[in-house]
């Protein structure tokens, strides 16, 4: 658990409203919590330092100023992780949904016996894509969040769920050329 957090405040240019998009896009890729207006904070974590560094160049070469504070908690630690906690959580539940939504295609391609390449690949992608995904998610999760472990296990079981797919494709590719 982080002892130490950082806390960033940046102004903007108004124009053009991208900018501010920009920034507020590149504090949550890192699962910085918004305080207030443009003050943010996160979990000191490895590797951290150098991403809110590339940050704050862009927001001045964007015509904005940054200042960035080291700090730790004296009151409302426990109220402050609740919140990252609950950030984490519904980007591991939305997660969830398409996980539900991946175990559906295969149990319908394994019922049509859509055994083909071209499926497989297809969910394979599909596949990635959750596992790309849930990564993102977890170096956001300085607090291991409960969801998190459920995720966790639900990436695993379409893992197990892509490879037996897998498996009758090649059984049905085998069996028809012996035939």
């Amino acid at each position: 658990m982080a002892d130490r957090y950082l806390f960033i405040l940046y102004s903007l240019p108004s124009e053009p409203s991208r900018i501010r998009v920009a920034a507020w896009r590149a504090m949550k890729k890192l699962g910085a919590l918004n305080v207030q207006q443009s003050l943010w904070m996160l979990p000191r974590y490895p590797g951290v330092d150098q991403e809110i560094a590339q940050i704050a160049e862009t927001i001045e070469s964007d015509g904005g100023s940054v200042s960035i504070v080291v700090g730790e908690f004296v009151y409302g630690k426990e109220d402050i992780i609740a919140k990252f906690n609950q950030e984490r959580e519904q980007e591991y539940t939305e997660l969830l949904s398409y996980c539900q939504s991946f175990h559906e295609e295969i149990r319908t391609e394994t019922e049509k016996k859509n055994f083909t390449f071209s499926e497989l690949e297809e969910n394979e992608e599909e596949f990635n894509k959750l596992t790309g995904w849930f990564k993102k998610i977890k170096k956001r999760d300085c607090f291991n969040s409960h969801v998190g472990k459920t995720a966790a296990k639900e990436i695993e079981k379409c893992k197990s769920e892509l490879q037996e797919f897998a498996q009758k494709i090649y059984e049905q590719h085998v069996s028809n050329k012996v035939r």
